[in-house]
């Protein structure tokens, strides 16, 4: 079954500065140390369709603003580490379902407390840790795509299995990231790196500090949408059951969004901005 598509715009259409409608989410964050800064997103449940995941409240953690103890490159073994839950291509699974269908090749992942990831977002200065994956390790050319175009090349020795690279958000804007080892290519990584360091200063102009969501479908009604499974949103709640959801979530924040129907279940996350619309269309 095809996956959803997202699309973005500019919200136009808010009132002042002050929350939307629905802006309703009991949000809080699980106990880190004060050098973790972090998106504020809780976990999926710990169990459901895509099988186990984060514990209930748990904030994800995907960047510091402080570099790894590490350094830039170390080996990295992640028996007892694994990852409960993986993102790719806008949708989770659980790290047992990945592992079934990984057939070896050469990956690159941004690695979160809990999740991999092939995309994040984090504010200028800070720091990522990335997990490659090759089977056979040896010489890799590792490039970095700068906003500006600019390419960085670096020849690393990757150990056979995983190796952590440190990554630092140097540059505001989009950054591509992928390795070549023995002439294969991985994946790319994409990371957006905000305008300002973190913590982010008052929000200037009237700009409201949530998202505008909207769920739509032509073939499927009745359907529940759960937001990071805290707050369930029904087709029906608006007294129409006409395949549309909308709700409000926290801006400048990753969110899980979960859509669940009889025979039918999807889960996508992503990073939400602060003052704009989001249509899902399923």
């Amino acid at each position: 079954m095809a996956a959803g598509q997202w699309t973005e715009e500019k919200m136009t259409d808010f009132e002042g500065v002050g929350l939307g409608p629905g802006f309703d989410l009991a949000y809080g964050e699980g106990e880190m140390p004060d050098t973790v800064m972090r998106s504020i997103v809780l976990g999926p449940d710990s169990s459901g369709p895509m099988g186990p995941s984060a514990p209930s409240g748990l904030a994800e953690a995907y960047y510091s603003m402080e570099q790894p103890a590490f350094g830039e490159i170390q080996q990295y073994s992640i028996s007892g580490s694994e990852p409960s839950t993986v993102y790719f291509g806008g949708e989770a699974t659980s790290y047992s379902a990945f592992r079934t269908g990984y057939f070896g090749t050469n990956a690159l992942w941004i690695m979160g407390t809990w999740s991999w990831t092939q995309y994040a977002y984090c504010p200028l200065g800070a720091w990522m840790q990335l997990l490659a994956y090759s089977s056979t390790g040896g010489s890799t050319e590792f490039y970095e795509i700068y906003p500006s175009g600019r390419v960085d090349k670096k020849t690393y020795r990757l150990w056979p299995g995983y190796t952590r690279i440190a990554f630092h958000g140097d540059e505001p804007g989009r950054h591509i990231l992928l390795f070549v080892v023995n002439n294969q290519p991985s994946n790319p990584v994409i990371i957006d790196v905000g305008t300002g360091a973190w913590p982010p200063g008052p929000v200037p102009g009237p700009i409201p500090p949530y998202s505008r969501v909207t769920v739509r479908s032509s073939w499927l009604t009745g359907f529940t949408v759960t937001v990071d499974g805290v707050q369930e949103y029904r087709d029906i709640s608006d007294g129409r059951l006409d395949g549309v959801v909308s709700f409000t979530v926290p801006g400048d924040q990753y969110h899980s969004i979960r859509i669940a129907s009889p025979g039918y279940f999807r889960s996508y996350y992503r990073f939400f901005r602060s003052g704009y619309s989001y249509t899902l269309t399923v």
